[in-house]
């Protein structure tokens, strides 16, 4: 069974070489893996090179990594594609076990696993599946390997443990592309959209290693919250959701969009502030709390920043 690998990058040339010695160390070999250069300005093609011709580089202009891995989707040629991003590792059974859980469960279209979380040598997560919010939605257990049904779907609308370097799904599912217009929140918007219409099966096992990079994400919370704002709003123009899915997403929105709102402005970032805050309905903020909001969005970029970073926001 051939599997393909993807893996997008953005000047990594520091730690691509630990991505992809992770995927030639497997213990079932996998069957192409395709590195999707997302227009670096390092050495990360030449890195990536080095390994030989079993690696093939693709370069596009900076695009971001929802566009990278939708390229290594279009060429991947796989029954199965799986996810790595360049600055994680794989643990050398990954595709091992993964493989293990689809022939115990056939029907299954995506498999994920458990994930552990580093820092500087420090261990910041020793487990994502441990935080909650998934056992008890499988409805068959094999050991270390679950299958789970519809429950899934909701659990995943407010702690979702399905990370895309854990992932390998089968090659040609309608729907098997990430929204390029939603930065930070891609994967989540289309494992929602995958397990809603899709089987979703697990190995219940640290099977990969994220390391926590000073240029991850986490630190743009504003512009994250907005984006969760829009794949929740998305979500709700799904016509195959149950009442109670549909009142779930609701609820979940509306504490997404007042997040969105106070990380926006600690940020200074006050036109995108008042955008949500237009749409957050009256039951759902005080009054005082939205005149404050409001107001504060008006203040000068540096002025914002700087009384946020003086009441530790």
């Amino acid at each position: 069974m051939k599997i393909s690998v993807v893996i997008p990058c953005y000047n990594r040339a520091n730690q691509i070489g630990r991505a992809i010695a992770s995927v030639r160390a497997q213990t079932v070999p996998v069957g192409e893996i395709i590195v999707v250069d997302d227009g670096s300005t390092d050495n990360t093609v030449g890195v990536a090179l080095s390994y030989g011709e079993d690696v093939r580089v693709l370069s596009q202009a900076n695009a971001g990594a929802a566009s990278a891995r939708n390229r290594g989707i279009e060429t991947a040629c796989g029954e199965w594609v799986a996810f790595l991003d360049s600055d994680d590792e794989w643990h050398p059974e990954k595709i091992e076990r993964q493989l293990d859980a689809s022939s115990r469960f056939p029907g299954a279209d995506l498999i994920f696993c458990d994930t552990m979380t580093r820092s500087a040598g420090q261990i910041l997560m020793p487990s994502r599946f441990s935080l909650g919010g998934l056992y008890g939605a499988e409805v068959q257990r094999d050991g270390d390997k679950l299958l789970f049904g519809p429950d899934l779907f909701q659990r995943m609308i407010t702690q979702s443990r399905v990370i895309t370097s854990a992932v390998m799904v089968r090659g040609g599912l309608d729907g098997f592309s990430f929204p390029e217009d939603i930065w930070g929140s891609e994967d989540w918007a289309l494992w929602l959209g995958l397990a809603k219409r899709y089987t979703f099966a697990a190995v219940d096992q640290i099977l990969v290693t994220m390391y926590q990079q000073g240029d991850n994400i986490s630190g743009t919370k504003g512009r994250l919250y907005r984006n969760d704002v829009k794949v929740l709003e998305r979500l709700l123009e799904c016509g195959e959701l149950t009442d109670v899915e549909r009142q779930h997403i609701r609820a979940v929105l509306q504490q997404r969009r007042v997040g969105a709102v106070y990380h926006s402005l600690v940020r200074g970032e006050g036109a995108e502030a008042r955008e949500i805050l237009r749409n957050i309905p009256p039951g759902n903020l005080g009054r005082l709390k939205r005149l404050a909001y409001n107001g504060f969005s008006f203040l000068p970029r540096k002025l914002a920043c700087r009384i946020a970073a003086l009441r530790g926001c």
